[in-house]
């Protein structure tokens, strides 16, 4: 919420990260590879740009896996490390469920639900984790959206979090938590 404040009332604008400019250079092709049986996919798509008016959000997911029976799974590629027990972090979920809702009210052709997606963890040593999507995360991720415009609106102020330290917008945002 805080982000969408400063992007959208403040006007900032969004540098990229040491991770978000290795993250580009990590050849990610090797490691999508491995998916390719397990998965049995047809085809490896790079480079879709999904953008719904509808819902007010548009996004890239790193890879769309498209399996022999015609299965959408979105897959992310992170530099980072997996959650402290070992699993997904909740942002990545959301940000599956993201590509999930917009390959399902975008894609041409038949109607279908995105049933789960992938995340691959590049820290330590590469890492994939299945993640189911579930329609509590779809839903989850509306919620955000209808928050996110209240704020874009000035209708609401960001709720305040405290995951900052990470943050790409921490220099300039008035809601951050200090440590």
């Amino acid at each position: 919420e805080a982000i969408v404040y400063l992007t959208h009332r403040m006007g900032v604008r969004e540098t990229p990260t040491e991770y978000m400019e290795y993250g580009r250079e990590v050849e990610k092709e090797e490691h999508v590879q491995q998916l390719l049986k397990k998965y049995k996919v047809a085809r490896v798509l790079r480079g879709i740009h999904l953008v719904s008016r509808e819902l007010r959000l548009a996004g890239a997911p790193d890879f769309i896996l498209v399996t022999k029976l015609g299965e959408l799974i979105p897959v992310e590629v992170k530099w980072a490390e997996p959650a402290p027990r070992g699993g997904v972090k909740r942002d990545h979920v959301v940000q599956l469920a993201a590509y999930a809702l917009l390959m399902e009210r975008t894609w041409p052709g038949s109607r279908f639900s995105v049933k789960r997606g992938v995340v691959l963890y590049l820290k330590p040593s590469p890492k994939f984790f299945e993640v189911p999507l579930t329609a509590e995360d779809k839903k989850a991720v509306l919620d955000m959206l209808k928050r996110a415009l209240d704020v874009a609106r000035g209708r609401a102020e960001p709720r305040k979090r405290a995951e900052c330290a990470g943050c790409n917008y921490h220099a300039h945002c008035p809601f951050r938590s200090y440590e």
